[in-house]
């Protein structure tokens, strides 16, 4: 099978990944939250929002290690979590992003990636994809094993 061409392979070290989950009833505490992060100029590269069956919103983010300290203290005291309900944390992450820009013409772009990282035993904490993207997030000490498997299923330029 022919490799997929892309514009651009990058990868952003030094992040935390955070699991919070969040009842109905706190959601409305959120934006207040994100806008402290703004003020003090915080970036989330990566940031999903589901809910689990019984209603509960789950945010899953990606931050700066250097921020993890200030982006936890925000969500646990912003959502009046106990401490007992601590947020979820996994440290020494790596952001993946891949540039299509025509991933919504080929079929298959996730199943493709997942079965070439699992080929490599990397352990995927997150994956998200459009029309033209991709970005995952999997342990630092995975990034060689994770651009190997990339390597092999996408035509990656030069830098």
């Amino acid at each position: 099978m022919a490799k997929i061409k892309i514009h651009n392979l990058f990868s952003i070290p030094d992040q935390a990944f955070l699991t919070i989950r969040v009842e109905e009833k706190k959601v409305e505490f959120l934006p207040p939250i994100f806008y402290a992060l703004r003020e003090e100029g915080i970036s989330l590269p990566f940031i999903v929002q589901s809910v689990d069956r019984n209603g509960n919103f789950i945010l899953s983010l990606a931050v700066s290690q250097k921020d993890l300290d200030w982006v936890r203290a925000a969500f646990q005291e912003g959502l009046d979590l106990p401490q007992s309900k601590a947020i979820e944390v996994r440290k020494g992450v790596v952001l993946i992003t891949l540039y299509g820009p025509h991933f919504g013409e080929v079929p298959g772009i996730a199943s493709r990636i997942f079965s070439a990282l699992a080929g490599e035993g990397v352990e995927i904490l997150a994956l998200s994809a459009s029309l033209n993207s991709a970005l995952l997030v999997v342990q630092l000490e995975s990034l060689t094993h994770s651009l190997r498997a990339l390597n092999r299923i996408f035509e990656i330029p030069p830098k």
